[in-house]
């Protein structure tokens, strides 16, 4: 299953980035150049897969790889052979649940989500029985969180535990059954304790990383009903900690806040006392995930054209290739912000 991801981050970058790209990508290492390499080659769901992958692991791994000539090197980077491609096919055809998967929105928030959510459900379940339970989380502001809730309708929980219902039901009628078990056996009930990860995979004679992506995915998938459809799904929203949510880096954070305030990018770069072209990184991560952002001011209308008309010729050409097509009077800078916005609007996921 490990090798089976490695394998599948290289063969999507195509020969095109470094071995290293792959481990920063699937040990969920929040830098711009990983979520740019995540987003252009269409595998940011891979982000944070392995996030106890070690590098000796990692490269003990591409030895093996190597030698089984699933990949070869060149120049420091990284080729897939045909055996990889294949490799890669077979598996995402076989773990599809993957592409639910979206570490680098919600990778920080999963967890506190995933523990009101589960001690709500335990709680209300024991409401019902008027039987006492050791809670599911032994952290205290949760705890309390779910306290607050409960409060509100301290008369009857009825309405609570029917909209709960609902909004559980529809998501995970969804999912694929194994997924929604998996899911579902993890929560605690009168009766019944929640089962580990390590028991599921041993019941269902999985592997245990397999278990946990599948829980993850499910959890993604709860995360993103609660962050982007809070009307229609407004416990779970309370169980979403909306305000850790954010698609940026902490520092292209805060040069948008700066942006936002019409500042131009050389005064960023001064007052924040960064090298202009680590603004421009910035600018190039808020365009690739902000479907808000124009470009606009960095890109005029007609020289955007101009770069997708280069683009539609040859779609993985190099940064290069198209500025020696386009003439030095485009930027390395303009490029990468038309590629940031071609890119959101294809892949960028809520």
């Amino acid at each position: 299953m490990r090798e089976d991801l490695i394998v599948t981050a290289l063969a999507l970058f195509r020969g095109k980035r470094s071995a290293m790209a792959a481990y920063h990508l699937l040990q969920g290492k929040r830098t711009i150049q990983t979520v740019q390499d995540g987003t252009f080659f269409n595998q940011l769901y891979l982000f944070g897969t392995l996030p106890q992958l070690t590098k000796e692991a990692y490269q003990h791994i591409l030895e093996t790889l190597e030698t089984n000539q699933i990949i070869t090197f060149e120049n420091e980077v990284c080729v897939p052979t045909k055996k990889a491609k294949a490799q890669k096919d077979a598996y995402l055809r076989g773990h599809s649940y993957l592409y639910q998967l979206n570490g680098w929105m919600f990778g920080k928030v999963e967890r506190r989500f995933w523990e009101r959510f589960s001690l709500l459900i335990q709680s209300l379940n024991h409401v019902y029985e008027k039987a006492p339970f050791a809670p599911t989380t032994h952290n205290v502001w949760n705890q309390q969180w779910v306290r607050g809730i409960l409060k509100q309708y301290e008369h009857d929980v009825t309405p609570l535990n029917n909209q709960l219902y609902w909004e559980c039901d529809t998501i995970l009628r969804e999912q694929s059954t194994l997924n929604a078990e998996l899911f579902v056996r993890q929560l605690s009930r009168p009766k019944r304790v929640g089962l580990t990860k390590a028991q599921l995979a041993q019941i269902y004679k999985l592997d245990a990383l397999e278990v946990q992506l599948r829980t993850q995915a499910v959890i993604h998938t709860f995360c993103s009903y609660a962050y982007n459809q809070h009307d229609t799904y407004p416990v779970l929203s309370q169980c979403f900690a909306h305000n850790e949510v954010s698609r940026l880096t902490a520092s292209a954070n805060k040069t948008k806040q700066l942006l936002d305030q019409n500042m131009k990018l050389e005064r960023i770069a001064a007052i924040r006392k960064l090298k202009p072209a680590t603004v421009e990184d910035h600018v190039v991560e808020i365009a690739m995930s902000d479907n808000q952002f124009s470009i606009e001011p960095f890109v005029h209308h007609s020289m955007q054209k101009q770069i997708e008309t280069v683009l539609h010729q040859q779609a993985d050409m190099k940064l290069r290739d198209i500025r020696n097509k386009m003439g030095e009077h485009v930027s390395y800078f303009q490029i990468r912000l038309v590629l940031a916005k071609r890119e959101r609007n294809q892949y960028v996921r809520a």
